[in-house]
């Protein structure tokens, strides 16, 4: 699966599709605030930060300092151009060895989906151990519907989703140690997100 996705967005034309001239809408720039309200530090982590737009700029536009992951190179190369004063690195999300504690925030968006959903637990348990006791998520998973190896295209080439449904995504964000302060299934471009914002339980 893996392989599959790093493929699609190497070969296809993603920026063209849902990059190009997007900028933040009403609705993201509101959990956006309510993320920024939880925290107190300037450090965040983009796990699948694409090529930096729109997510990535807008956050170092409000002074925060930003480390992007993803997993594919061009999307790395492209990244570093549109926001040249955040860190980006090319890897998969387990690939990553942050410390403990090590960021005030952290966001993913369009990506966990991108792995296999039986990963998804674990990932967000790497979330919370990299996470700061007073820090806060922000991420978008699965909605509507379970995608287990849902095939598709994005930008002309073929991709894949594999992610669970909203009540068991909630379930799996609980058990990983955190606490669910919003949840919001958004509509776009005829297809379904579900955003999360939640923090570190106490």
């Amino acid at each position: 699966m893996r392989d599959k996705v790093k493929e699609g967005y190497e070969k296809g034309d993603y920026k063209g599709d849902y990059r190009e001239n997007r900028r933040l809408r009403s609705e993201e720039k509101e959990l956006f605030q309510k993320l920024f309200t939880q925290i107190k530090g300037e450090k965040i982590l983009d796990l699948g930060c694409g090529m930096g737009i729109p997510f990535d700029k807008y956050l170092t536009e409000q002074k925060y300092r930003l480390t992007g992951v993803d997993i594919a190179g061009k999307h790395i190369h492209e990244a570093k151009k549109n926001v040249p004063n955040a860190e980006f690195i090319q890897g998969e999300f387990f690939e990553m060895d942050f410390s403990e504690n090590s960021f005030d925030a952290i966001v993913s968006f369009y990506a966990i989906f991108h792995i296999p959903r039986e990963e998804h637990s674990k990932l967000l348990e790497k979330m919370r151990y990299w996470v700061k006791e007073d820090g806060a998520i922000l991420i978008t998973l699965g909605a509507d519907v379970e995608m287990d190896g849902l095939k598709g295209e994005i930008g002309g080439e073929e991709m894949v989703w594999s992610a669970y449904a909203p009540e068991e995504n909630k379930k799996l964000v609980k058990e990983a140690g955190f606490e669910i302060l919003d949840a919001y299934t958004e509509n776009w471009r005829e297809e379904k997100h579900f955003w999360i914002l939640a923090k570190p339980m106490r």
